[in-house]
């Protein structure tokens, strides 16, 4: 984990939003903790070794608001964060798990599904 934050960390010269992290999560509870321990780890990093590490944006991932008040509680939580700000909602629904089993990217897939349209959207949050 720590080569990975390192990695993204803004080069020297370097314009800010070049290199950061683009944080998956989940809306859920678990989520939101390892998110406290990740933002952690980032912390002690960046005092460490004296790097900043910018946080490009949250994109909540496998969201179904038919899993209850845990999912629909979070999501609102996760949007309020402000910073890093939430690049897109990916939504549970069966294209990906097809596409995995079919062995064939997402966006070729199903190019029109919401899940693809997700990942368009993140694209464009962080251009």
């Amino acid at each position: 984990m720590d080569a990975g934050l390192v990695y993204g960390r803004q080069r020297n010269g370097e314009k800010p939003g070049a290199s950061g992290l683009v944080i998956p999560v989940e809306a859920e509870d678990t989520s939101a903790q390892a998110y406290g321990m990740l933002m952690n780890q980032v912390g002690s990093l960046t005092r460490d070794y004296d790097i900043d590490v910018e946080q490009l944006g949250l994109v909540v991932n496998k969201y179904d608001s038919r899993r209850g008040f845990i999912a629909t509680s979070s999501l609102p939580k996760w949007k309020a964060l402000g910073t890093p700000p939430e690049l897109s909602v990916i939504p549970d629904v069966k294209e990906q798990r097809e596409a995995v089993r079919v062995q064939r990217p997402l966006l070729d897939y199903a190019p029109e599904s919401d899940q693809a349209h997700g990942m368009r959207q993140i694209v464009r949050g962080l251009a």
